[in-house]
């Protein structure tokens, strides 16, 4: 998600993507002076345009709640008040570009270029954004303390992408709008720029899961009638009956249809550009494979996988659907250091497989959680700082990207004579101890 800095790292991003398109189209040359980009209230722009400077403007004079996005969002605290979610802020943004100068046909000019570089960017993709708003350190070294701090938005990894589009006003209504800026009139094109999901990171509250529901929770096991001719999948077996999957795991799949020669597993995380391709282990049938997830932490990353199945058939690839896998994050106990600093405790802790920029990493200690300072490169090692926390010992558990660690035995095993099974508990090993 994004930080309280997204707006204007938009307004930044508007101004860069005009600049650059302005000297791509060398109009300096063709009104024969050079043309800067400004983000200033229009009246202000006046003094501009007295001096004889021509210039272009990007001026953000509405935001509204994205109503598709508002609908979606938890709410942020419990009856008791306390947080239980970081509810993102979506907003649609929407700007006024206007031309200004005093010279016969620049006005026409400005503002033709200005439209068309918007119409043939109807977007920013991640790697525009980071580049734009995160230089090298060289380069940033000689910025402004104010476009320094734009590294910090975030829009780069929040989950909704950031689109442009035209945003046609009537004339009464942009005529009202000029009325409302207190200056006179100019060229101008209205866009919207949407969506913009603003979170903060705070430690929220959440009440550890009920481990069972009444006796013998089981559900249906429903089998379809008709065997298809391609691969398909129907579901993915995790270990020890739980949700996900760690690294060095097998993961088991039944379906149809699933035998071929080369038979193999791919495996493509849902927001992180990790991708692995995995032949299938021996002793696979039509209706069931296996693939061992291999030990291999730098390469990997926590989250949600989209996997599908792929064997060859007739000298052809074919591939199945895909479901959703999840691999979870594994926390090395005791952490590597629990330190009381006044108010706060702090937690060092190492994981398997490394968090990767742009991940979401939280901790929970018993019900009190607290999220993972930002990194900006691979690594097996988290900090999180808690506030206030009495000394004890607490049940542990790590969330990255929406999954958790394992911190519930599901697969006990059952009780002699009558062999029924026990309930599922709390893993005693899952525990951090505060000083």
């Amino acid at each position: 998600m994004s930080s309280a800095l997204a707006i204007a790292g938009i307004t930044q991003l508007l101004r860069d993507l005009l600049n650059d398109g302005l000297v791509d189209h060398d109009v300096a040359t063709m009104v024969n002076t050079n043309v800067p980009v400004h983000a200033l209230p229009p009246d202000q722009m006046l003094a501009q345009e007295e001096d004889n400077a021509t210039a272009l403007n990007v001026f953000l004079y509405h935001t509204e709640v994205n109503a598709a996005w508002a609908n979606q969002c938890l709410p942020t605290r419990n009856s008791d008040g306390d947080r239980i979610n970081n509810t993102p802020l979506p907003l649609d943004l929407y700007y006024i570009v206007s031309a200004y100068s005093t010279a016969d046909l620049h006005n026409d000019v400005l503002l033709g270029y200005a439209m068309q570089i918007l119409h043939e960017h109807p977007g920013f993709t991640r790697a525009e954004i980071q580049t734009a708003l995160n230089p090298s350190p060289a380069i940033a070294a000689g910025l402004p303390p104010l476009l320094q701090a734009l590294a910090d938005t975030g829009l780069a990894d929040q989950a909704e992408a950031i689109r442009i589009a035209p945003h046609p006003m009537p004339v009464s209504e942009k005529s009202a709008l000029w009325s409302a800026l207190q200056s006179q009139y100019r060229p101008s094109a209205t866009y919207r720029v949407s969506t913009v999901l603003m979170q903060v990171e705070q430690g929220t509250r959440e009440a550890l899961p009920v481990l069972t529901i009444g006796p013998g929770n089981t559900g249906p096991d429903v089998q379809p009638s008709l065997v298809p001719s391609v691969p398909q999948l129907a579901r993915i077996i995790p270990p020890a009956l739980q949700p996900s999957a760690r690294l060095g795991d097998t993961l088991d799949t039944e379906g149809f249809a699933l035998d071929g020669a080369n038979p193999r597993f791919t495996l493509s995380h849902i927001s992180q550009e990790v991708e692995h391709t995995i032949n299938a282990e021996a002793g696979g049938t039509a209706r069931a494979q296996s693939v061992t997830l291999p030990n291999a932490a730098a390469n990997w990353a926590a989250g949600i996988y989209s996997l599908f199945f792929t064997a060859d058939v007739g000298g052809q690839p074919l591939q199945s659907n895909q479901l959703s896998a999840q691999i979870a994050p594994v926390m090395t106990l005791p952490p590597t250091s629990v330190v009381r600093n006044g108010q706060t405790v702090v937690v060092t802790l190492s994981v398997t497989p490394h968090v990767h920029p742009g991940q979401q990493a939280m901790m929970w200690l018993g019900s009190e959680g607290a999220t993972a300072e930002s990194v900006a490169l691979a690594t097996n090692t988290l900090v999180f700082i808690f506030g206030p926390l009495a000394a004890g010992s607490y049940p542990a558990r790590l969330r990255v990207d929406g999954v958790d660690s394992w911190f519930i035995l599901r697969d006990r095993p059952p009780v002699a004579p009558d062999f029924t099974p026990r309930a599922p508990i709390f893993d005693p090993t899952q525990v951090v101890v505060v000083p």
